[in-house]
């Protein structure tokens, strides 16, 4: 199972707070092909010939510009895009996984020291895990991260790997390959689903009531776990859900000292 994973940060209209998420969606290796066939299929339908090879991007699609001329009764072709674009998922099934922070440690979600694993990673990797568990026993979760760049992603690497083969709580992951992937956005319909919907989370987040109409079908999409799932010590079972507002409280998850999260 592959799980495409990109980055996204939105900021309020009075840019004075700033959101950062980290969001997931899986596709089954089997279905890449035929996936990659259907959304170039809508792309294609809803943008022209000419511009179905470009990669799709959430800031083009759900510009506020386009909700403007909706108001005023101008049809949208790249709304129109987008709602066929969530429609397909639905159809397909599709689960949504993300983490949302505020904190400033934390935004630039570029796992500065490889030491430790953000908190946006670690309550990722955790509902993944959970996922698999419960859907795909039998199968190991593939992360395939947003290239950025040759240093960003040696950060990104070194830090998950030494989480999953280092850290007690990371060796619980057993049902996530420890070694990530990279992969160009461009060229990857998984990442750009996953760059559409961490944007209109993240727009969301920052109070963006455009985004509502998006935002609430993404809820219905999020993964939510069937069994009961214990989340640190002397608190209640909860059933996890896919998408984890991080709570406004520094910290990360250190190798060999987790808990101080």
């Amino acid at each position: 199972m592959l799980f495409f994973i990109d980055e996204s940060w939105q900021t309020t209209e009075d840019r004075r707070f700033k959101a950062g998420v980290l969001s997931a969606i899986p596709i089954d290796s089997t279905d890449f092909n035929r996936v990659s066939q259907d959304i170039y299929g809508l792309k294609r339908k809803h943008l022209g010939y000419d511009v179905a090879p470009l990669e799709i991007k959430g800031h083009k699609l759900l510009k506020r510009y386009y909700f403007r001329l909706e108001k005023k009764g101008v049809r949208s072709e790249q709304l129109d895009f987008a709602r066929d674009l969530f429609s397909y998922w639905e159809s397909q099934g599709l689960k949504v996984f993300a983490s949302v922070t505020f904190s400033k440690g934390e935004l630039d979600l570029a796992c500065a020291n490889e030491n430790q694993l953000e908190r946006p990673f670690f309550f990722l990797f955790e509902r993944i895990n959970v996922f698999m568990k419960e859907n795909h026993p039998d199968d190991i979760a593939k992360l395939v991260f947003d290239d950025r760049s040759a240093g960003m992603n040696e950060r990104i690497s070194r830090s998950v790997s030494n989480f999953f083969h280092k850290s007690s709580a990371g060796r619980t992951f057993d049902k996530i390959l420890k070694v990530p992937f990279f992969a160009i956005s461009r060229e990857n319909v998984g990442i750009q689903a996953a760059d559409i919907i961490g944007h209109a989370i993240g727009r969301r987040f920052t109070g963006d009531r455009e985004m509502t109409e998006f935002f609430q079908r993404i809820k219905k999409m999020q993964f939510e776990s069937r069994d009961l799932v214990k989340i640190g010590d002397g608190r209640d079972p909860v059933h996890f859900r896919g998408i984890k507002v991080v709570k406004e409280r520094p910290g990360v998850i250190l190798i060999g000292e987790e808990g101080q999260f």
